[in-house]
């Protein structure tokens, strides 16, 4: 017999509820994810915020779906312990530190009442800002920390876990709503932070799921369900019979390349559907796509080479079984060991790229595991560790190489027995000044001493598209417009990429610099290369400038200056 069914309507959660919660949550998030990932103020190709929280949720929900105990505790402990390794990029790792947090307050719980759910949550939100070395307000932290502002005066009054959880919607949605006028660049482009509303998507759907899942044994099967914060923004989602997929099919793998090129593979498959993931990396591929015929995809894919990690999963029937999903598959990255090496240090290094000619270059200055990620596809911290573990020494320095891998890493310092050090390269040239400050034969701390002044003198240039229309300090941008980035700073909007290539140099080399090196990507051709670099050397003929394949995706030219 059920405690809930004894004590009243939402009074008392159990394991199975718990369960239902966390699994019914992670699809009821998921398709808001591209809603979500359109508040990103920057509009660059970017680890996005909502695909990161869905994928660290996925890990959670796979972890709840494995636990086969009676006790909340142990479950929420196995549920925040998942979501860590599965986290990807700052909401990620944010969101995981939330669940850990709830799980430390549910500890040694059998079931959860609001008193303890109330606890739980602001241990949530301690274990959230402690995870942050400079918290800022107007993000996913002032959400949560109003949220369980109004889960505790709600338990004051004697309401009831589905009337803590509504109130904590409501206080979330207030912050969420102030967030745009507590960020400048919030406000400038006139919407709400992400990770703050990807939270209260995902307590909207926990709550969501929890009446569902106890509507068949009380008598409220027909109690208003929640509106979504998103659906104001997106669209309502009421019931399954509203649910009308044009491409149902999650469909993932990887390629190994057996085919001459790559090239041409995103162009044929992006016509099969939407969501359209590929990451390239020498030989190897990785694909997600929302498609409905993914037999298509299969065969397009094999004219590439030999598919591995099959993984397809018929999304309209997750909806449906929402309650009990068999599965939630998440993505992992692709781990590249460096060559054989006859001299090893005291200290390995662990870098995150993504390219072949950028892969190429990290080991050839002494990487020892390369971790396939960047800008679309930031690796998780199971990732991270599984590299770091892979390594023969003791010690271990991660590149992150992006500002959006960083929080992710230093998760790897409390997991790994080994002496873990992160330095904060937030660019791919970062991350090979560093290296070059590398010895194998100096201790850990004297390595990264030096690598970390190595790094002082680099200016990062990159030059990409604008993603979606969006106004950046008064300057309009169009969907397809090349940009010039550097410093996390619009310099140069252009309807030609030539032209924002050369704009973007001129601005970089404005103060007197001695090397410039381009990095030209998976897009550009050595000769429309060489033509930038001559260019440039006509303007400024005592530069010494260096010709670099990289081989990145998306970015179309990679500039690092010293």
């Amino acid at each position: 017999m059920r405690t809930a069914a004894k004590t009243g309507y939402g009074e008392t959660l159990h394991v199975k509820d718990f369960k239902r919660m966390i699994q019914g949550a992670t699809f009821f998030f998921e398709r808001e994810v591209d809603r979500i990932n359109s508040l990103n103020v920057f509009p660059v190709p970017d680890g996005d915020t909502g695909t990161n929280m869905i994928m660290t949720l996925k890990a959670a929900a796979e972890g709840s779906n494995s636990y086969n105990g009676q006790s909340v505790g142990e479950l929420s402990e196995v549920i925040a312990s998942k979501a860590l390794m599965g986290a990807r990029g700052n909401s990620g790792v944010i969101l995981s530190q939330i669940l850990r947090g709830i799980a430390r307050g549910l500890r040694r719980k059998e079931h959860i009442s609001p008193v303890e759910l109330s606890k739980a949550f602001q241990y949530g939100v301690v274990y959230a800002y402690k995870a942050v070395s400079k918290p800022v307000e107007g993000t996913i932290l002032t959400v949560a920390r109003e949220m369980a502002r109004g889960i505790y005066y709600a338990v004051r009054k004697g309401d009831n876990l589905f009337e803590s959880m509504e109130q904590a919607i409501k206080s979330g949605k207030k912050a969420l709503d102030k967030t745009t006028d507590m960020l400048p660049a919030l406000k400038e482009a006139g919407v709400v932070d992400a990770g703050g509303l990807g939270l209260l998507v995902f307590v909207e759907g926990c709550l969501f799921t929890l009446k569902r899942s106890l509507a068949e044994m009380l008598p409220y099967k027909n109690a208003a369900l929640p509106e979504s914060t998103a659906s104001t923004l997106i669209r309502d989602i009421d019931s399954a019979e509203k649910l009308n997929l044009e491409n149902p099919y999650c469909t993932e793998m990887i390629i190994k390349r057996k085919a001459k090129t790559l090239d041409g593979l995103k162009g044929k498959l992006s016509g099969y559907g939407s969501s359209l993931l590929v990451a390239t990396d020498k030989n190897i591929a990785k694909i997600h796509i929302h498609t409905a015929t993914p037999g298509l995809v299969l065969q397009t894919a094999l004219e590439y080479g030999s598919l591995h990690d099959i993984k397809i999963e018929n999304m309209h029937d997750q909806h449906q079984q929402t309650a009990a999903p068999s599965s939630f598959p998440v993505e992992s990255a692709v781990i590249l060991p460096g060559p054989d090496r006859q001299e090893v240090g005291e200290t390995g290094i662990i870098s995150v790229s993504f390219g072949e000619g950028f892969r190429e270059i990290f080991l050839s200055l002494g990487t020892d595991e390369i971790v396939f990620g960047g800008q679309t596809m930031n690796p998780n911290v199971k990732d991270l560790l599984s590299a770091v573990e892979n390594l023969p020494q003791d010690s271990a320095i991660i590149l992150p190489n992006n500002k959006n891998i960083i929080l992710v890493a230093e998760q790897v310092k409390d997991l790994s027995d080994k002496h873990v050090e992160v330095l904060e390269t937030k660019t791919l040239p970062e991350g090979l000044a560093a290296l070059l400050a590398y010895n194998p034969q100096h201790t850990l701390i004297d390595n990264v001493k030096a690598m970390k002044e190595n790094l002082k003198p680099v200016t990062t240039g990159l030059v990409t598209y604008a993603t979606r229309d969006a106004i950046i300090k008064g300057e309009e941008i169009k969907h397809g417009q090349y940009l010039g980035l550097a410093n996390d700073e619009v310099i140069t909007i252009e309807k030609k990429l030539e032209d924002a290539a050369l704009n973007l140099a001129k601005n970089i080399l404005a103060k007197k610099k001695d090397i410039i090196t381009i990095f030209y990507g998976h897009d550009i051709n050595r000769k429309d290369a060489s033509v930038l670099a001559e260019a440039i050397k006509e303007d400024y003929p005592e530069l010494e400038i260096e010709l670099q394949y990289g081989g990145q995706p998306l970015y179309y030219y990679i500039f690092s200056v010293e």
